[in-house]
């Protein structure tokens, strides 16, 4: 299920080291950041922000090259650059801790970020990638087709043929040339090995869900997650497809807050013993 309708939040920017980057800001509690999948936006959690916001302070960011964040804010289109731009947000907003959600290939960026700082308390993985590729992504030919995504005569056919495929897969992406060749460019960089070894080593508790009926990340990626990342919550559904943050926003709210709040209330105790 979700809400009866979606988050209307409007969009924020902050200047960072490297430019703007645009972000929303609903609701109070502890911080939960949303990372979205490449493609993607703060869109893509329209329907999970209202469910959580009733008991956290939801931020939901544009990555660099997605929705109104222009891809200069950072000059890294790959897996560690996208991290450490979502690391720099929570610099300038001064979090002194928070959760992250990373959904689709966003939950690889997440993962990394988490595995960066010390200030992620806790991850959360939806229909997230896995340790290898999924049948949604071809990195081969991403990588064959970036020297003509680069090339100024051949890049709007690439642009063109990026953006229908895109469509056809299901993909709200608008018409920026950007957002297509910044997407190849990401999708490309994405190094599955190195993120399954990451959530082995990983020690920050990690909620995992997917739904069987994905269309983009096969159910078997998600039950490899369910063994290879730390402890947490496991939630499988039947259906939901790719995008269970929309089509299943409620049941995962129900599970999500209880379990953040019990991890804040673990870091507190412990920050109060250190003094």
């Amino acid at each position: 299920m979700h809400p009866d309708r979606p988050s209307n939040a409007e969009t924020q920017f902050i200047e960072m080291q490297g430019g703007v980057a645009a972000y929303t800001n609903e609701g109070s509690g502890p911080v939960i950041v949303c990372v979205h999948g490449i493609p993607g936006s703060t869109f893509d959690f329209r329907w999970l922000a209202p469910a959580l916001s009733q008991n956290l302070s939801v931020i939901r960011i544009d990555l660099p090259g997605f929705g109104k964040t222009p891809k200069a804010s950072h000059p890294g289109p790959d897996m560690d650059g996208m991290a450490r731009f979502v690391l720099q947000f929570i610099d300038f907003m001064e979090f002194d801790s928070v959760s992250l959600i990373g959904h689709s290939l966003g939950g690889a960026i997440a993962t990394q970020a988490a595995a960066m700082d010390e200030r992620i308390l806790a991850l959360v993985l939806v229909s997230s990638a896995g340790p290898y590729s999924h049948r949604g992504h071809f990195p081969k030919t991403y990588k064959a087709l970036l020297p003509f995504a680069r090339n100024p005569v051949t890049r709007p056919l690439i642009v063109s043929m990026g953006r229908k495929a895109l469509r056809w897969a299901g993909f709200h992406i608008g018409n920026s040339a950007e957002t297509v060749v910044t997407a190849l460019q990401c999708a490309a960089s994405i190094n599955f090995k190195r993120h399954g070894e990451t959530l082995k080593e990983l020690t920050k508790p990690t909620m995992v869900t997917w739904a069987k009926d994905d269309s983009i990340v096969e159910p078997r990626i998600g039950e490899i997650l369910k063994e290879i990342a730390p402890a947490g919550p496991r939630l499988q559904f039947e259906t939901g497809g790719h995008n269970i943050q929309k089509t299943r926003a409620v049941e995962m709210a129900q599970m999500l807050f209880p379990w953040i709040q019990e991890e804040v209330n673990l870091f507190l105790d412990r920050s109060k013993s250190v003094l």
